[in-house]
């Protein structure tokens, strides 16, 4: 049986000028696959854009959790904040996650 996982992705540079969004953060039970899915531009929009701009992307961390655990932390806004190349801390944990007062 496979578990989710949430996982935050980090962009190389902003979408555009317009749109200077690095994250995208999402949830799924086999994570392999769905990487491969935004790397080759046919996951989420948001993936598809950047990969059609040759922006490259990483996975920077990862969580146990679902749809919910997702939603969760993406209502607080705080990509930046949980990225750890954007906060210089590569190792950000879930109780690091929790501290963002859900």
């Amino acid at each position: 049986m496979q578990t989710s996982v949430v996982y935050l992705v980090h962009f190389d540079r902003p979408i555009s000028d317009n749109h200077t969004c690095q994250h995208y953060m999402g949830s799924t039970s086999n994570l392999t696959q769905r990487l491969a899915e935004h790397r080759a531009g046919t996951g989420s929009r948001l993936c598809q854009v950047a990969k059609e701009r040759g922006i490259g992307l990483q996975l920077v961390a990862t969580w146990p959790g679902d749809r919910t655990v997702e939603r969760r932390i993406k209502n607080r806004k705080n990509g930046k904040r949980i990225c750890p190349i954007c906060n210089g801390s590569l190792d950000f944990t879930m109780d690091d996650v929790q501290e963002l007062a859900f």
